[in-house]
């Protein structure tokens, strides 16, 4: 990082004493033109719907402070001027002194309050354009990461529901075929026995009837010589 940059960063970044930007979490998100490849893992949210806090990034530091610094005005602008509200701070004084001191100096260059109005919103819409980028470059990486993914979820799913109707559906009809099964089964128990019945009948009336001639021809066999 070059002094100028490393200056210019320090005018809105707090400086930590072995240089680094001091920040909650050192993990540095992808910048919008590199973002080719998924970012390195981090934890997720226990709602994947819920919203992840996140924390300031040494790497969108320097993209959007780099962009402010391409796009830095001629002369004493809003970024001079908070540079000298930065050099004021370690001075024994209010912020409505500071703020008079770094005005009375930029007022000897020409300088307004309304000058550092449009300046410091030159600025703003500097960064306004660096953001219309990230979302552009987040959208297109939500869409090929996750985008897919949610539709393949939602097929898989399109597929559960219907092979759960189709299971409900065969199981009314096994339970349909359970139920005719059970009644044929009693049909065939009671047409065997009403046929055993009806054998069982008919033989002991044929034992009775061919008893009874044969009875007769032994008698006329004995009765008859």
């Amino acid at each position: 990082m070059s002094d100028f940059f490393k200056k210019f960063k320090s005018v809105f970044v707090v400086e930590g004493e072995d240089g680094n930007s001091q920040s909650p979490n050192q993990q540095q998100p992808q910048h919008p033109a590199e973002m080719t490849s998924p970012p390195p893992p981090r934890k997720a949210p226990v709602d994947a719907g819920a919203a992840t806090e996140g924390s300031v990034s040494d790497k969108f530091v320097e993209v959007l402070l780099g962009a402010l610094e391409k796009n830095n005005q001629d002369g004493f602008d809003y970024l001079e001027f908070r540079q000298a509200l930065k050099n004021l701070s370690k001075m024994p004084m209010d912020e409505e002194t500071r703020y008079h001191s770094a005005y009375a100096m930029a007022q000897t260059m020409g300088i307004t309050p309304a000058k550092l109005v449009d300046s410091a919103q030159f600025y703003l819409n500097i960064l306004a354009n660096e953001q219309s980028k990230f979302n552009e470059a987040h959208a297109q990486q939500r869409s090929r990461l996750i985008g897919t993914r949610e539709e393949e979820v939602k097929n898989l799913e399109a597929m559960i529901q219907q092979k759960a109707e189709q299971i409900k559906q065969l199981t009314g009809q096994i339970e349909d075929h359970r139920r005719q099964s059970e009644q044929i089964r009693k049909e065939v128990s009671d047409s065997t026995i009403k046929i055993e019945n009806t054998k069982a009948d008919f033989e002991v009336t044929f034992d009775s009837i061919t008893g009874q001639i044969k009875e007769d021809i032994g008698k006329i066999q004995q009765h008859l010589k």
